[in-house]
């Protein structure tokens, strides 16, 4: 069974979007809310909003700082779905 996350910070602006986008493409989904998490934990080096699918990023970005970053820009819902059933 595959695993996708949903990694975001509190206050992203794109945060409420990529989770109604996730919804409406029907996967289910773990959302992973980065200031919750220890320092060291490595899911704070994402951008936010930033979705993992089995580990691997299909959206956002990997950052060098544990303080966050806000990913820029949102897919399409196609390319968004493409990425998530492969």
């Amino acid at each position: 069974m595959e695993r996708i996350q949903l990694i975001y910070f509190q206050g992203c602006p794109n945060y409420s979007v990529i989770k109604n986008l996730l919804s409406n493409i029907g996967v289910k989904y773990e959302e992973i809310e980065q200031t919750s998490l220890e320092k060291t934990d490595p899911l704070k080096l994402f951008s936010s909003p930033s979705i993992l699918k089995d580990g691997k990023l299909v959206f956002g970005q990997n950052i060098d700082s544990a303080k966050g970053g806000c990913t820029l820009g949102l897919p399409k819902k196609s390319d968004l779905t493409q990425k998530l059933m492969e």
